[in-house]
């Protein structure tokens, strides 16, 4: 017998976007809910080989597995294997996608056979892939709508020119898309994770506008000196520019080391002194200046004194840059998130996880954890013309968290 499954779902989205969204394999976790990880291991005459990894299980156990996958743009179609098939034989994927009225028919065929010493059998192995795929699928669609196409509404940000530091991972990720989706052309840093740079290169590139990706350590001068001379290679002036890079650790104050409070403040607040402090002359008149604060400024957080502290000062810094530089036209605010579902929740054992998202159903108004681009929909408002009268403000975005 050969297991085998067969499941479509209807994408409302165009179809460069579902294909660059599920062929970029590297952001898995961030497309399925089931992936911890995806280690791109080589990239061979158009074929990936990929090592994935799931949560922890109930039990604490992590499971791993190569594949590999070849997708084919001309006939729009995927074939992918699993080069080590673990409790199969074998097992191998289509993915095929249909332009449809609607959007974009998904399929994804699934042909394996259990292996004889397994602990399950075909049968068994078949509804709980079917099962999964239906739930796996669901998630697939839900964020690749959130993310498909310009927004409903004209923000007036079509050609504005937007530097967004940090803005390959977690919330600066949402920054980038919303303002990329509302047609503004943005230039965005990392510091070290490649592998979450050439990510979003590849998604920004199914959006409108002009875009791009540098490597900048904005703890380093240098690198920040040289980040704003790219923005001026690149754009000439700057319409806004959003100061989201940051750290975080967690550390009893008594045992807080001199280096790490050093560090924290540096990211989070030095930075982005920098950062602004340098862009001045490349601000356009009307420009918009918003710092990515957080929820912890003003209520505290044990274990984490330096990054509120860090946090705390980024609203002085702003509230008093919004008085000197209002009469040049320049506003200047800040966005406050409350807890985000970002890659380091998802990086948490599962057990981890969902105490986190039960004890946040009952912290928050909206009885659950905010996504990237929420925050990346207050900081599209405070970039665009729709907040022309709007500084020296504090928006928080935490579902109403007490």
């Amino acid at each position: 017998m050969i297991g085998h499954t067969d499941n479509s779902i209807l994408i409302d989205a165009p179809l460069a976007l579902v294909w660059s969204a599920t062929n970029d394999v590297a952001n898995w976790p961030e497309l399925f809910s089931e992936y911890a990880s995806a280690e791109i291991l080589s990239e061979v005459d158009g074929t990936t080989t990929f090592r994935l990894t799931l949560h922890p299980d109930d039990e604490g156990r992590v499971w791993s597995w190569v594949s590999e996958r070849t997708p084919d743009p001309v006939t729009r179609t995927v074939r992918a294997r699993r080069v080590e098939p673990g409790v199969f034989e074998f097992m191998e994927i289509t993915w095929e996608y249909r332009e449809v009225a609607g959007g974009v028919l998904l399929r994804w065929v699934q042909d394996f056979r259990v292996r004889p010493d397994a602990p399950i059998d075909d049968e068994a192995m078949t509804e709980r892939i079917n099962r999964n795929t239906v739930t796996q699928m669901g998630l697939i669609k839900e964020r690749i709508e959130a993310g498909a196409g310009p927004l409903p509404a004209d923000f007036g940000l079509a050609g504005r020119r937007v530097l967004v530091t940090g803005g390959t991972r977690g919330i600066g990720r949402g920054i980038v898309r919303m303002l990329a989706r509302a047609g503004a052309d943005v230039l965005t840093c990392y510091r070290d994770d490649e592998a979450a740079a050439r990510s979003l290169e590849r998604e920004l590139k199914g959006l409108p506008g002009t875009h791009h990706v540098v490597r900048a350590d904005l703890s380093k001068v240098e690198d920040v000196e040289r980040l704003v001379d790219e923005c001026e290679v690149r754009f000439g002036v700057l319409d806004a520019v959003v100061n989201n890079a940051g750290v975080i650790s967690h550390l009893p104050y008594r045992e807080l080391p001199v280096r790490e409070w050093q560090r924290i403040i540096d990211v989070n607040l030095t930075a982005a002194h920098l950062v602004t402090q340098h862009t001045l002359p490349l601000l356009s008149p009307g420009a918009s200046v918003v710092f990515i604060g957080s929820k912890v400024a003003e209520v505290g957080v044990p274990l984490r004194a330096h990054y509120t502290a860090s946090k705390a000062a980024v609203v002085g810094l702003a509230l008093s840059l919004a008085k000197e530089l209002g009469p040049q036209g320049v506003r200047v605010n800040v966005v406050a998130p409350g807890v985000i579902e970002t890659e380091v929740l998802h990086a948490m054992p599962r057990d981890a996880r969902d105490g986190l998202r039960a004890r946040y159903r009952e912290k928050t108004a909206l009885g659950r954890l905010g996504e990237p681009d929420e925050v990346g929909g207050a900081v599209l408002f405070l970039v665009s013309p729709l907040s022309s009268y709007v500084t020296g403000e504090v928006l928080h975005v935490g579902g109403g968290i007490s």
